[in-house]
Parts: structure tokens; sequence; C-alpha cells
């Protein structure tokens, strides 16, 4: 060794390799093979053999593979052999015939076989270990790919040798190597834990260690970036655990998501914006003060980002100069291409972290905008209870303020853009940028005017929206009295009605929206036409430096100048949303310390009341008050007042107030808890903050259990909680329901009429007030259990409380201190208050309720399983992980196929324009760059020598180009938007009428709103952003494949850089759809129960502020805010950590092209292709994302299609076409017959009606009556195909009820439900929807009872408005207007149910008049609480648990002792002799 020589040593290239690193030969495009072995391939083959040995190492997790996977394994290993073997025998064949061969070859021989032998060795341990997936892991695969391209270069290289067909057999077996990768198979992990079963004293003995694997995707992900380190935050790697969450699928709930910051505090942004509210009274100045300084801030970000973006263009035409100086220094390439790399990143960097900043301050908006709403709407004056628009406040209106804080930014951004391009386009082109840059101007007044009537078309579209949806709201709330009435087409057509006006307007945007994308999308291509054109009439030569530079610049400009009237536009509809929630902020609250005064005590201490002879303190005192609605709310001409009313109330003391229909018996509580204005005199209350106790005639009751409905909020108290089960006779019902954990639906609509109003007052006697406010609670209550209440709750657990009590129950006014009678707005003493009190009646009620076995109280048809009820507070139903392929499906079947395939021919031959526009001017540029004639530039000058085009040929070619493409953009844009019109016209038409002719249970266990969420938020997205995105999507993805094409094409080595991408790119993008599609399921989840909530509370409104729970109602409002916020923030968190990412891939690419460029500089031939290239490469980065974003984006909004698919999915009702038409004029008789009917409202449960035979006769009157929960209205259900029958039949004059139509069985029986049912329209409308009768018949009709006449004269004749739900009538008002339409019906046979109930005495007689005169030609079911009148009826049909027990004449039945109906009798306080002599 040391005769060596070490300072005369010298590394000899030529003994290496031959060619050393230079990389081209002078004459060839090729890569040398010297330069490949060398510089890629040596290095690219260790560090797959490092990898592989990482990961033969590592395997620590036991894995169960099935055979797919395991013979996919195996076929791996024996290529990974054969690829080990085959350089080995390459060389040992060249070694025999004589080839020579360098040091280079042997090495890069040894390390291939040593890198597919370690590799082999992996993949035999993945058959027993490692992850789910049997590719390994992402590093391996992009490696993997780097050598496949490495092979294929080196294929093309030893095309020129004979040693090619080993070249070919290697890609060969990579290939195959490949296509092992694309089956999935599956696998589980196992439990077992490493080295197999191991015996007892191994086990024991044993050193090894066990590996216990803590699994990331169960782990609390923490708040969000709150705990991260400055670097994590820097690059977004906190979100990781998130997106590995979403990958295994386990984002199923909110909880799963991110907590919110410490920055997005719920509550104390929303009191930071209450108080900036109270301050300045102006929304615009306090969001101003609350999120300015941060607002602002944010704006350097976007700058720095916006001046980075211009120093691409510059620096690559300091490239492409490079290319053209040949006596230039080499180097200098290269720090161009670095140049262009660290500012692409720069603004990689700067635009995610704009981006990231602005979603925070936009949540902070969010959050105190919204719960700024919410308090108003709680506090405020005079809201109208079903205001619909208040929902559109809260989400419309909201998301448009918040949308405007980007567009702000955009608003300065975009004119400093504009400017710095067009001077650096100055510098570039000289005078002929203007001819580009006036194209481009003149689009500013035409966008301008599009945007000016889109936001025109887009203000009549939210009124055209709000009209339908409070169309559909009403019909859905009313929906199963419609199907009663069989009304369903009636409604179809009005909501149909009210959808083509809106269609009208979103048509009309969606056509100049076309026009809009008709512009964004020709500008480029124009702009570039106009430019280059003028540029070379003017005598300019188009050299490739200053034409790329240009090129890149004129792209630039497209962005802002497209971008600037949608920023306007938003700004304008964000200015617009503000005007209309200041309106909302500028209603004065509802200020008790105002409307009540103070009760000025008298003489006597409190001390003194306890004794017996001291008067009472006065809890409510009115002297010569005067109250009228807000005036907002009044539409009549003479608005209904409560006149001078005097009254004072003592406390403990119960007061009885009666009195007709429409007297103002619930407006005189309303003035009571504040809902009217005073207009005189003076209200006056012992005390303002308790509140009272109130219970509004129709029960008002929330999603939720029972318990949490009585409780509501308070503490939970057993002892008391179980007396006021007991006091409101609940306790049976709760029994037979399954316990006090059952869910109830939205406003309690899976519980009978009685116990909603049971469960109302439950609630109200359990929150312990001082004044109670009962509104006829005891009108819909079987009469047992009304005694029951009075005798336990209102006579001895409301003992020392106030009760103010509407009522017509006279046992009830034996106990009263007053009895006050309202009549026409006038209160006075009652006549009820001079009749003798008969207390002999009492002792029959104490007796009678004293009876052990008390009855049980529960409407069977509402019964339901404990599974089934559970159901109705279960998460709204929600699909997980991919999107099924039939969710595509309904969406191309809503478009139709011939339209589809138009749609996707006119994107192809869009964008296969715009790429061949793009190559013709790099042929064109290179010509004119590699001319040796320099000084001639006249159009009929021939480029390249003598042979070659003229400059005008080319120019001609390249405005037919533009042209064609301008008019395939056009084609394009406005058969999509054609297309996108056709698809809402069919889904929204398809989703009214699956709902409409659903089931009757659907409408039990599914809330309104979420029916509703189906048909605006859903319905919205089909209608406007679905369309919008998959537009975008499919020009995004054409635009990618074009500009990737192109790029391959122009400069094929960076394809060396593009292929180990996409795994890289597929990765991403496959880990982000999974995590982004279930969040964003979240999200559009989270917003239901906010609105649910806010829709309830809206309904409840008087509930909740007489009971004075608005501070609770907030605090819940806020939890439901937070969780929808969550769902935001995580949203927001995963895509700024896929755009980083996208963003810095892009970069690499343009880095690597800037790289290839700067190498190939010195020999390059073609110079328009290296421009060309590169300028894609530049705008790839931002395709590289957009792509992504628009297809999560549209996976994200085709949830929508797939939530709206699931409701097209409903079941029916059995035979609703029926399989036979009845006889012409049937039903003529009226002639019933049950034969052993037998009902089940579902198959698992017991029956409700258990063999059911009866006949009538032609024109009898029948009686049905029993318990509550006895199946009096199954019967009618039975009828009327409610519910299928699950044995006997009902035939009506013979005709099977089964076989018919239900439209024609429905239409052909009147009904009177146990809840009347009014929409929106006129008097006329609602009596006879069909418009089937003339007025005198209607008149005719309403004459029958005298209540009715006197109503409707009222209300101003037949053309009189009845509100939403009749909301401007009282209950027992909307009662006879059903009866009224029940006589013009005219039916043979007639079912009443319950209809008396809500019926004060004076009107229950006009309807048994109608009973007696009007019915008198048909057959009569009358389902009865009261018996008092049931005289009128031909025979009495008593029902017990779903079976007849009694049959006959009401005076035999009544008479004889032993029957349940004389004790039912008795029970009501009638006298069986009186029964039979009042007939």
């Amino acid at each position: 060794m040391s005769d060596i020589d070490w300072k005369s040593f010298a590394w000899n290239w030529t003994q290496f390799c031959p060619t050393g690193l230079k990389p081209f030969a002078n004459d060839t495009n090729d890569l040398l093979p010297c330069f490949q072995k060398i510089l890629l391939q040596l290095p690219i083959y260790t560090i797959f053999a490092a990898i592989s040995a990482y990961n033969f190492g590592n395997q620590t997790r036991q894995i169960v593979r099935n055979k797919t996977q395991l013979w996919l394994l195996s076929c791996r290993t024996i290529l990974s052999i054969v690829l080990a073997l085959l350089p080995v025998a390459k060389i040992f064949a060249f070694h025999r015939e004589g080839t020579k061969l360098y040091a280079v070859d042997t090495l890069v021989v040894a390390a291939e076989c040593i890198m597919w032998v370690v590799h082999s060795g992996f993949l035999l341990t993945a058959r027993h270990y490692g992850e789910i997936s049997h590719r390994g892991t992402l590093l391996t695969n992009v490696v993997w790919l780097t050598i496949v391209v490495l092979d294929g270069v080196w294929l093309r290289t030893s095309r020129h040798y004979d040693w090619w067909p080993w070249s070919l057999a290697t890609l060969l077996c990579d290939l195959l190597y490949g296509a092992t990768l694309l089956p999935k198979g599956s696998a589980v992990y196992s439990n077992q834990p490493r080295g197999g079963a191991s015996r007892e004293d191994e086990a024991l003995l044993s050193n090894r260690y066990t590996y216990f694997h803590f699994d990331m995707n169960e782990a609390h992900l923490g708040h969000a970036q709150d705990e991260a380190n400055w670097a994590s935050r820097f690059l977004f790697h906190w979100v990781h655990p998130l997106i590995a969450k979403g990958v295994a699928g386990k984002l199923r709930k909110i909880e799963d998501l991110f907590d919110l910051p410490d920055a997005l505090n719920i509550t104390r942004l929303s009191d930071r914006l209450h108080l900036a509210l109270s301050q300045s009274q102006s929304l615009w100045r306090a969001l101003h003060k609350c999120f300015g300084v941060e607002f602002y801030l944010i704006g350097l970000l976007r700058l720095v980002a916006d001046l980075s973006g211009f120093a691409g263009p510059l620096l690559l035409g300091g490239l492409l100069r490079q290319g053209q100086d040949t006596d230039s220094d080499s180097t200098q390439a290269y720090y161009y291409a670095l140049g262009l790399f660290g500012s692409t990143l720069l603004s990689a960097l700067c635009s995610t972290h704009f981006d990231w900043r602005m979603a925070m301050v936009s949540m902070k908006m969010r959050v105190g905008v919204v719960n700024s709403i919410y308090r108003k709407a709680l506090e405020a004056r005079g809201i109208k209870e079903s205001k619909p628009d208040m929902l559109n406040l809260m989400s419309t209106d909201t998301d448009r303020i918040v949308n405007s804080c980007i567009s702000f930014h955009f608003f300065w951004s975009i004119p400093f853009k504009l400017f710095t391009t067009l001077y650096l386009l100055y510098l570039q082109l000289g005078a002929a940028f203007l001819a580009g840059v006036l194209f481009a101007a003149l689009l500013i007044p035409i966008n301008r005017w599009l945007a000016k009537r889109i936001g025109i078309y887009s203000s009549g579209l939210m009124t055209a929206k709000d009209a339908r949806l409070a169309a559909t709201t009403e019909t859905m709330q009313g929906a199963k009295q419609i199907k009663i009435n069989a009304w369903e087409d009636i409604f179809i057509t009005k909501i149909r009605g009210l959808r083509q006006e809106e269609l009208r307007f979103l048509s009309k945007r969606k056509y100049l929206d076309a026009m809009c994308v008709y512009f964004w999308a020709t500008t480029p291509v124009l702009m570039c036409l106009l430019t280059f054109g003028v540029s070379v009439l003017l005598g300019n030569k188009l050299v490739a430096s200053t034409t790329y530079t240009s090129v890149a610049l004129l792209y630039m400009l497209i962005g802002p100048l497209n971008a600037f009237p949608w920023v306007l536009n938003g700004l304008i509809e964000a200015w617009v949303s503000i005007r209309r929630v200041q309106q909302l902020m500028d209603v004065p609250n509802l200020d008790y310390s105002s409307y009540y005064n103070p009760i000025m005590r008298g003489s006597h201490s409190a001390g003194e009341e306890s004794s017996l002879n001291a008067p009472k303190a006065s809890v409510l005192q009115m002297k010569g008050a005067t109250f009228s609605h807000d005036s907002t709310q009044e539409s009549e001409a003479t608005p209904f007042r409560l006149r001078d009313i005097n009254v004072d109330f003592k406390a403990g003391q119960l007061i009885c107030i009666e009195g007709p229909i429409g007297g103002g018996k619930s407006t005189f509580l309303s003035a009571i808890v504040a809902g009217l204005q005073c207009t005189d005199g003076e209200v006056c209350v012992q005390e303002l903050t308790t509140g009272f106790g109130y219970v509004p005639q129709s029960p008002w009751l929330q999603r939720g259990t029972i318990r949490d409905n009585i409780v509501w909020g308070s503490h939970f108290d057993e002892q008391w909680y179980k007396s006021v089960l007991y006091a409101c006779a609940l306790e049976e019902d709760l029994q037979i329901l399954g316990g006090d954990l059952i869910g109830v639906g939205e406003n309690g609509r899976t519980l009978s009429g009685g116990q909603r109003a049971r469960v109302a007052l439950a609630r109200a006697v359990y929150q312990d007030k001082k004044v109670y406010l009962l509104d006829d609670v005891l009108s819909s209550l079987d009469a047992h259990v009304a005694r029951h209440i009075i005798k336990h709750c209102i006579l001895r657990l409301l003992k020392h409380k106030t009760r103010i009590v509407v009522t017509r129950s006279v046992p009830l006014f034996f106990h009263a201190n007053q009895i006050l009678q309202l009549k026409d707005g006038q209160l006075g003493p009652s006549e009820y208050m001079t009749q003798s009190i008969d207390l002999s009646e009492e002792d029959v009620d104490e007796d009678e309720s004293e009876q052990p076995a008390r009855r049980r109280s529960v409407e069977i048809s509402n019964q339901d399983d404990n599974r089934s009820v559970d159901s109705l507070l279960l998460e709204e139903s929600r699909e997980f992980g991919h999107l099924s392929s039939n969710v595509f499906a309904c969406y191309w079947r809503a478009v139709t196929s011939p339209l589809a395939f138009s749609v996707l021919f006119f994107v192809l031959l869009m964008q296969t324009t715009r790429n061949l526009s793009d190559a013709w001017l790099a042929h064109w540029v290179t010509e004119t760059t590699l001319d040796p004639h320099t000084n001639d530039t006249s159009l009929e000058h021939r480029l390249g020598n003598d042979s070659g085009h003229t400059t005008g040929f080319y120019l001609g070619i390249f405005t037919a180009i533009a042209v064609t493409n301008s008019l395939a953009t056009l084609a394009r844009a406005f058969i999509f938007a054609y297309a996108g019109i056709k698809a809402a016209i069919f889904m929204h038409e398809q989703l009214l009428k699956s709902v409409m002719f659903a089931k009757f249970n659907f409408f039990d266990i599914t809330s309104v709103g979420r029916i509703l969420n189906r048909f605006s938020s859903d319905t919205n997205t089909v209608d406007d952003s679905l369309p919008f995105i998959l537009n975008i999507l499919l020009a995004q993805l054409a635009g990618l494949v074009g500009a990737l094409c192109v790029s391959l094409y122009a400069m094929p080595w960076l394809g060396l850089v593009i292929i180990p991408m996409v795994p890289i790119y597929l990765n991403l993008q496959q880990r982000y759809r999974h995590a982004s599609r279930d969040i964003k399921r979240l999200s559009s989840n989270a917003m239901s129960p906010l609105y649910t909530h806010f829709t309830e509370t809206l309904q409840g409104l008087t509930t909740i502020r007489s009971m004075r729970a608005s501070p609770r109602f907030q605090r819940d409002f806020q939890v439901k805010l937070e969780e929808s916020i969550k769902a935001q923030l995580t949203q927001s968190a995963a895509q700024q950590w896929l755009a980083l990412r996208m963003q810095l891939l892009g970069t690499l690419l343009v880095g690597g092209a800037g790289l290839l460029a700067a190498i190939t500089a010195s020999h390059t031939t073609n110079p328009g292709l290296v421009g060309l290239c590169i300028s894609y490469a530049l705008s790839i980065t931002g395709q590289l994302s957009d792509l992504l974003h628009a297809v999560a984006e549209t996976e994200q909004e085709l949830v929508a299609v797939e939530r709206v698919d699931q409701y097209l999915q409903l079941e029916g009702e059995q035979n609703a076409a029926g399989s036979a038409d009845p006889p012409f004029g049937w039903p003529t008789q009226g002639v019933l017959r049950f034969q052993e009917v037998q009902l089940s409202y579902r198959e698992h449960l017991t029956p409700a009606l258990r063999g059911i035979t009866f006949d009538t006769e032609a024109f009898e009157r029948i009686g049905i009556v029993g318990r509550t929960g006895a199946g009096k209205t199954s019967v009618l259900a039975a009828l009327l195909r409610v519910a299928p029958l699950s044995q006997g039949e009902i035939r009506l004059d013979q005709v099977n009820l089964k076989t018919l139509p239900l439209s024609v069985l429905r239409e052909r029986i009147g009904v009177i439900t146990q809840e009347p049912f009014l929409f929106e329209g006129t008097v006329r409308e609602n009596l006879d929807p069909r418009h089937g009768f003339y007025d005198s018949e209607i008149w005719h009709a309403i004459k029958n009872s005298a209540a009715a006449t006197l109503l409707v004269q009222q209300l101003g004749g037949l053309d009189g408005r009845v509100e939403q739900c009749g909301n401007n009538l009282s209950a027992g008002q909307r009662q006879l207007l059903c009866l009224a339409r029940a006589l013009l019906k005219n039916a043979k046979v007639v079912c009443i149910d319950e209809g008396t109930s809500n019926l004060d005495d004076e009107s229950d007689l006009c309807m048994q008049q109608a009973l007696r005169n009007a019915f008198k030609s048909c057959t009569l079911l009358f389902i009865a609480h009261r018996l008092r009148g049931l005289q009128a009826m031909d025979r009495i049909i008593v029902l017990d648990d779903g079976r007849i027990c009694e049959e006959g004449k009401p005076q035999d039945l009544a008479q004889n002792t032993t029957t349940i109906f004389h004790s039912m009798l008795v029970a009501q306080d009638i006298r069986p002799e009186d029964f039979t002599r009042l007939d």
C-alpha cells in the first residue's frame, strides 16, 4: 500500500464510464448512458433497497390477508426475483460475447440485484405482517415508479444498441409488477402476538417485547392548533391525525373532530359582539370594532403572495433568454431556475396561510352574527312566530356576510395585480399589449352588467324561494291532514306553481352565469390572439423569451379581471344581507320593566297574610288596560282589541275564564305574558323575574325525551318529578309508552293530543312558578283524566299558586274564586258566578277518582315500541365512506343521457382547441426565433427558409383555432346551464311527489325540520351550487389533462418529475376525500339541529318568554352552534392541509421544469416548446389543487343528491293506485261493513284493532266511544287505509276498500280530524280547495252553523284571509271552519274525530245542531270525548283495548247500569235519566 502515490492520484472517468457526467450528446436529445447510471440509477436503486430493508425490519403488526392479497404478493415476489436475476444474466451474456464492460456497469448491476433481493425479502414478510393494504408504503411506491421511469428511459437509450431486448424484458417485468398493485383485496389485523401461538413456558420465559399498538384513530384530537408547535402550524402537520382518522373511517360523530381553539370561544365572541352592538346599534360598526384589526392585518399575507406571483413570469423570461444567448454564462440559467422555485414556494405558503387566517376570522364573525340573530329572536317585540325568513337570516344572509370577508381583500388585491401586470406587459411588448388589455377592459362593463342582472335575479330568486319554502313548510306540517283529505295533488300544484316562479329566476340567472363562464373560459385564447396578432402587425417578432413572459402575464390578468365582478357582486349581496339583519336588530326589544309596573303594596304587611282574615297580596292587576296586536302582524281592517280590562288577582286564587269562541280568552293570556301591546292603562305584577307557568292551547313540545320536556332544563328532583307525573295523569301513559326516556318527535307529534297537553302542563307545573296560566288544557282530555287533573293538579299540587284557567269545565267553576267571561274583547263577571254551588256532585267525584283501577291513558295509534320511537332522536341518517354509484346515476338520470354526452363532447372540444392554439403558438415562436432573416417582419415573409410558411399563414391558422375554441366554449356554457336547470326541475318534482305520497308513519318519525332541510339547503345545492362546481370540475379535469399532455409533449424529460408524483397526488387526494366527505356530512348534519332548535324556539317563543327560559335556550343554542362551527373549522383545516401539499407538489414541478430547462438550455433546438412547457408548469401548480378541490367539493355537493335520493326511495302507501275503480256515483248509500278487521301500525306492534266486526245501515249515525287508547281513532285509520289491515276487510256499498285508489277513497269520505287543519289562503280556498262549488253552495254549507256564519263574516266573507296554519283564528274557530268544509263536501260517509274538543258550549251546540240537521243524508261515524249530545246517534259502539265490547242504542246502554257506557256517563256527571230525556 505504501507504493501508491496519493498526491498524483486522479479519478479516471474513461475507466469508470467513458462519457462521464455529461448529460447530453451534442447530436441527440437522449440522455447519455453514463449520466443515467451514475446520477439517476445508482442513487435511486440504493434508496429503494434502503426503504425495503427498513420496512423488512419494521414489521410488528400481524395481519391476516385474503387469497387475493396473498396471490398478488406471491406474484410480486417471483417478479422481484426475476428482476434481480435479469441484470446478472445480462452481464454474464455480455462477458461471454466479449463486450467491453466498465466499472460502473458492474456497480449498477450489483446495486440492482441487491435491491430486488432485499425487496423480495420484504414482500415475503408482508404476507403476514404490515398494513391492511398490500401495496406497501407511499414512499415505496413513489421510488418504485421512479425506477420504472428510469427503465423506460434506458429502453429509449438502448434502442440504438443490440442489447435492447434485455431492457425491454426488464420494463415488461416492471409493468407486470405494476399490474399486481391494481387489485385491492382485503385484510384484517390479527390479535395473535408475533411468533405464533407460544407454549405456556415459552410465554413465561420469553424475553421478547410485546408491541402495544395504540390506535391513533380512536384518539381524541384535542383543540385545533392550540397544542401544536410553530413548525406544525406552519406546515399544517397538526391536521394529520384528523386525516388519518378520516381514512380509517372513524369520523362518525361531531366528538371525533377537533375541539374549538381558544380563539374561537363561542361565549366570549358572542358577548364581544353583543357589547359592541349595544354600544353602536350598527351591525357593520360592531363587526368592524370586534374583528377589524385582525382582518386587515391578514391582508399582508395576500400582498406577499401577489408579489411573489409576479416573479414567476419575469424569471421565466430570463431563463428563456439564457437559451437564446449562446455566449451567456450557463450557471445563470440555474439561478433563474432556483428563483422560479423559491418564488413559487413563497407564494404557496403565503396564500395557504392567508386562506386559513381568513377562515378563522370568518368563523368568528359567523359565531357573533348567528348568536346576535338568535338573541334578538328571543328578545325582540312582535316577531311573528311562524316567520319563514328568520331562518334565511340565519343561514343565507349570514353566509353572505361571512363570505364577503375574502371578497373585501380581493377588492384591493385585484386592482393591484391588474396595474402591476399591465406595466410588466408594457415592458415586454410595448404598445401591442393594449390590444389584449382593451379586449379585457371591454369585458369589465359587460361583466359588471351581468353581475348586476345576476344580483337582481338572485334577490328575486330569494323571494321566490322564501314563498316556496313557506308553502312547503305549511304543507309538511299538515301532511297527514292533506293525505287524509286526498289533497296531495292540490298542494303539489300549489308548490309547483311557486317553484315555476323560482325556476324562472333561476334559469335567467343560470344563462347569465353561462355568459360569465363563456367570457371566463374564452378570454385567454382571444387575448393571446389579439395581443400577438397586433404585435406581429406592428412589425414585432415573436421571440420565445418575451412571448412566454407575456403569455404568463396575460394568464395572470384573466383571473383578476373575471373575478372582479363576482367580488363586487359578493360585496353588494353582503351589504344587502347586513341591511336585512340590521332591520331585525332595529326591532325594539321586549322590555318587561316598561310593560309591567310594580304592584303598589297596601298597608298590610307580609306577616299579616298568614292570618285567615288578612287580605291576600295581589300578584296581578290590570287597571283600565287596552291591548292590541302589534300593527305589523295585523292585516284585518278592524284589528281585535281587548278593551278596558280591570282585574285584581290575589295570591293563591283560582280564576276561571270562559266565553264564546273568538271572544279573546287566549288573547287575554297573551296580554298577561306581554305578547300584545298595552296601548292604554297599566299592567302590574308582583315580580318580573320569575315569569309565569304558561300552558298554551296548542301544546308546544320540543324534540327530545319526555323527561327532557318536563324537567326542561331545571334541576332534576325525583320526588317532585314523580308527584308532577301523578298529578298530570302521566304515569300510566309512560308505562305503556315504555318510560319517560322515550323520544317525542318535533312538537310532540308522536303523542296523542291529550298526552301532549298533559306533558306541556307537567312542564309548567315542574317549573314551580307562582302564577299559572292554563289555556283550555282540559278540553282535549277524556272526562276522567280531566277530573284527575282538576283534583290532583289544579286543586292540590298548585293549591297555593295563583291559577288563571281558560276552561269550560263546570266542576272547576265550583272551586273558583273568580269566574270571568270574555266576550268581544271585554271582560266581565260570568253568569256562572251567580249560580248556586252544588257540592253533592263533587262527592261522586271523590269516590270515582279513588277507584284503584286507574284507566290507561295513551293513544295506541301513536304508541310505538322503544326502538322506533327512540329512532326519532337518533342522528339524522347519513351514509359513511364512499358515495354509491346510485348517487351519480340519480343525477345522470336527472340530466338525461343525450344532454350529458353533449356536455362532455363540448368540454373536450373546448379543451382540445385551447391546447392546439397554445401548441400552434409554440410552433410559430420556434420558427420565428430560429429564423435567420431577423429584419424582415412583413406578413408575406416566409419563416425558416424559403420553403417555409408565411407569417400571415401562421396568424390565420392561429385565428381559426381561437374562433373555434370560442364557439365550442359558448356551446358548452349554455348546454351546461340548460342541463343544470333540467336536473333541478326533475329532482325537486320527484322529491315533492315522493314525500307527499310517502307512507303515513314517515311523517310520524321524521321531523319537519329534516324534511325541510331536503327542500331548502339540499334543493338549493342541486339547483345552484352543484351544477356550478360540476362545471368547474369538468373544465379543471380537461384543463389538467391537456396541460400535462402538452407539457410532456414539449419536454418529455419532465416525465422524470411528473410520473413519480402521480402516486403522491393520488394518495393525498384519496386521503383528503375520505376525510372531507365525512366532515362535510357531519357539517350538514350539524346544521340540522341548529336550524331545528331555531325553528322550535320561534314556534314556542311565547312559552319560552313567559317562563323566562330565554337564557337557557341561548346556552343550548350556543352548544349546537359550537358543534356546527367545529365541523366548519375541521373542514377548513383539512382544506388548507391539502392546499399546502398540493402547492408544494406544483412547486416541485416548476422547480423540476426550470432545472431541466437550465440543463437543456445549451443544446435545445425548440425554444417555443420549452417556454410552453414552463408556462404550463407554472399553471399546473394551481390546477392540481383546483382540481382536487373541485373533486372534493363536487363529492360534498353530491351529498345533497345522496340525501335527496334517500327520500326518492321512500316507500309509497300500499296499493295507492288501486286495482279497480268504483262504480259510477259510488258511494250511494253509505253502507259500511267491517269484517274481522285487525290493524297494526307496525308489524312488530300489538294490534290496535282486534277483530272488529259491525255493519251500518244507510244514513245511520254511529257514535264510537271508549277511553283514551281504546282504538277509536284506529277505526278511522282502518277506514281511510292509513295503515294496511293485517286481516279482515272493510266494504262500503259492497266495494272492498283495499282495491280502490287511495285518492278516490279519501276524497269520497268526509273527515274532521282531531287537529283542525287550515292553510294560508282565502276562506273559499280553505273550504273548497278543488274549486268545485259555487259560492252559493259554500254559503249554504256555512249557514248550517250559526257560529261559522258569524266567523266568516268577521273574516271578511269568502275572500277573507286565513293565515298560515290558521294562526289568525282560535282553535275553536278553526274547528268550525273544518266542520263547514265537511258539510260542503256532502260525502255519503262522514267521520268526525273528537271534533268538539276545542269548542265552547255555544259552538258545541251549533255542532250538535249541524250533526242532527246537516248530516241527515250520510252515514256518520262520530268519535266523541264528551258524551253529552250522543243521544242524537242511532247507535253507540263502545271500544276497549281494540275490541267492540258494547253496542246498542244510546238510551238502552245509558239505562243499563252494568254497561261501560253507563259508567262513562256517570264519570262525566251526566245522569242517565237526563241523557235519555235530552233527546
